[in-house]
């Protein structure tokens, strides 16, 4: 059993570490400082291809452990959308 901390206590650092990984993922991959880095922008108008797309979900389930199917990455547009997709698995 747990510590007595409630269901989903984790969820926060996990967004966080997941919206840091998804920014420098994307930064990297577009050689662009990662503040300037929409977290709300449709990962197209990033200017990410579908290639760099591919290579995000590697990225990410490096950084993170966790699998990252591309379609996840057209199903939530957005580093927000996705990151709170992920967070919740």
């Amino acid at each position: 059993m747990g510590l007595g901390l409630p269901h989903g206590h984790n969820v926060v650092p996990r967004r966080t570490a997941l919206l840091t990984a998804a920014v420098t993922a994307i930064a990297d991959l577009l050689d662009v400082d990662a503040a300037v880095v929409s977290t709300s922008a449709p990962f197209s108008d990033l200017g990410l291809s579908s290639l760099q797309l591919a290579r995000l979900t590697a990225h990410l389930e490096d950084a993170m452990g966790v699998e990252v199917p591309l379609t996840a990455l057209y199903d939530h547009s957005d580093i927000e959308q996705l990151v709170e997709h992920l967070a919740m698995r």
